[in-house]
């Protein structure tokens, strides 16, 4: 027999197997790389697209300025890409390790010493750099970038009932507490000719309701430098008060007269889902909220390394059965895990299941069928060469 310990031809041999290894992990991180992101770009066209198909609805209907609604499409992708690259590379896996499997390049390797195991090795790096990326995503930038969001749209969201203003149509805006009619309007949106407003005071009650109605020749927008106000001042016009029904009517007739834009600050302390990662861990006010939220965060990285070991074993088909024989139920799987976590998620905020089990039973039902699926294709195989050669040897 050789021994390949004393033979100089055995760093030769390790060397080679070292340089293999290289060119296949190369070839398979290429192909990953190229699929994961031509999957998760498809995946978040589709998404976006429903996104900016309800902000142009929203905008139109003069809940914002239609002038944000491309930075508010730019906050969405950040926080998209932290949910959708999980599955991403999860359908990567499928795709590229099936084909291999039906194009034979999987037997080539086995041939060549990749096993399962190794096979994992040389994914691990993918997943570790998605894992990161993920967690980066899911834990520091999106809470930002969704408080961004939130405050961009309360800042904007009173202003823009002027600048999505239609010239030619009565508008109700307020819930219908302001009416709102003018008769041309600037390119810009800044100057406005013959306009009417009618809208409830401020001590008006359903029983009593006190009207404000005014009537200009034109109007524009100003904003006081000092305190950062804005105004929508009317010139040469009347304003009318009082209560329908009634004669105790007041008119008063002006040159100029302003009126003050709110902006209403909104609550973002308050949203779980805007607050840092850390602020949720020791959240004392509506814990399970932010628990649950912590938990949400949590589970979009872990379900990387979860999802990778599910699809390497589901990737593995036989070329009778077709190139994406198991594609369907990996994602009936996928789809499972999902929407359990969805659902999870709102029993911890409903305070159905202790927070403390919260998200995790999930995780690990999935880890207990990878750890099935694992056996079935592996372990047992192994187990039961190994009774059968014992058998034999006992005979």
């Amino acid at each position: 027999m050789l021994d390949w310990r004393n033979s100089s031809q055995a760093p030769a041999l390790t060397s080679a197997q070292t340089v293999n290894s290289m060119i296949i992990f190369r070839y398979l991180s290429r192909e990953l790389l190229t699929a994961l992101c031509a999957i998760t770009s498809i995946i978040l066209l589709l998404f976006l697209s429903n996104q900016f198909t309800r902000y142009l609805s929203q905008a139109a209907t003069g809940k914002f300025a239609g002038a944000i609604l491309l930075r508010l499409i730019g906050i969405e992708i950040p926080h998209l890409l932290g949910i959708l690259l999980p599955l991403g590379l999860f359908l990567a896996i499928l795709f590229i390790y099936g084909r291999m499997y039906t194009d034979n390049e999987m037997t080539i390797l086995t041939v060549c010493g990749i096993s399962r195991t190794k096979l994992t090795l040389l994914t691990l790096p993918i997943t570790l750099l998605v894992f990161i990326t993920v967690s980066i995503l899911s834990l520091w930038i999106s809470p930002k970038l969704l408080m961004y969001r939130d405050t961009l749209l309360a800042q904007t969201g009173t202003a823009a009932q002027l600048e999505t203003t239609l010239p030619g149509r009565f508008q109700e805006m307020n819930s219908g507490q302001r009416v709102f009619y003018v008769e041309s309007i600037s390119p810009d949106h800044q100057r406005m000719q013959n306009l009417f407003m009618a809208q409830l005071a401020n001590d008006s009650t359903p029983n009593n309701p006190n009207w404000v109605i005014v009537t200009a020749k034109d109007g524009y927008q100003v904003v006081y430098p000092t305190t950062g106000d804005r105004f929508f001042v009317i010139t040469n016009g009347r304003r009318y008060q009082g209560t329908p029904g009634k004669n105790d009517f007041s008119v008063v007739q002006f040159g100029k007269y302003g009126i003050r834009i709110e902006s209403h600050a909104a609550d973002i302390t308050a949203q779980e889902e805007t607050m840092p990662t850390s602020a949720l861990w020791h959240a004392k006010k509506n814990k399970n909220l932010a628990l649950s939220e912590l938990q949400w965060r949590l589970s979009m990285p872990l379900s990387v390394l979860l999802l990778t070991l599910l699809a390497i074993p589901l990737s593995r088909v036989k070329p009778r059965f077709g190139r994406y024989g198991q594609l369907l139920p990996a994602i009936l799987m996928y789809i499972l895990y999902a929407n359990l976590l969805l659902v999870g998620r709102n029993w911890i905020e409903q305070n159905i299941i202790p927070a403390h089990i919260g998200l995790w039973w999930i995780h690990g039902l999935l880890l207990l069928a990878i750890i099935t699926i694992w056996l079935w294709q592996t372990g047992w195989q192994t187990i039961r060469v190994l009774l059968t050669q014992r058998r034999q040897i006992t005979l």
